[in-house]
């Protein structure tokens, strides 16, 4: 059966009518994705510009050049992946790796923020990024095993 024919199947799965199929999850994380991503671009592209605004994923308020062009060059780059998780969303079944790829990273981005910037990162809005970013990066993992279960499961009927 070729990858459209999963497509089919996943979205008009008929067994369970309040079951979630492969295709929807994977476009909802897609688009929650995309959204939280492009408002933290935002708030980055703010602070780069010079407003004086807590980083929404640490609660870090910085100051400077130095810290304006980091911040810069740090939404350019989430910009581009809100548009790389929006395009997943137009075919979610073949682009899940995305949010694979998107989990690992953002649970890495906790490890790395606790080992080596607890201290200087402390408080509500650290605790508020992190559980933020662990509970993303649960959901993204989650719907990618959850869409190659679904589809094995069109593969045996």
């Amino acid at each position: 059966m070729t990858l459209s024919g999963h497509r089919y199947l996943a979205r008009y799965n008929r067994d369970d009518g309040m079951k979630i199929s492969a295709i929807q999850l994977l476009k909802l994380m897609f688009i929650i994705g995309a959204i939280v991503d492009g408002a933290i671009a935002i708030s980055w592209f703010l602070i780069a510009f010079g407003l004086r605004i807590p980083n929404i994923l640490n609660g870090h308020v910085g100051t400077g050049p130095d810290y304006q062009l980091a911040m810069l060059v740090a939404a350019m780059f989430m910009a581009g992946w809100t548009a790389v998780l929006a395009w997943g969303a137009v075919k979610p079944i073949d682009r899940r790796g995305l949010l694979l790829i998107t989990s690992v990273a953002l649970f890495l981005s906790v490890i790395v923020e606790f080992v080596f910037f607890r201290d200087a990162l402390g408080g509500a809005g650290f605790l508020f990024g992190v559980t933020k970013r662990t509970l993303l990066s649960v959901l993204f993992a989650a719907s990618y095993f959850y869409s190659l279960k679904d589809i094995e499961s069109l593969d045996s009927t």
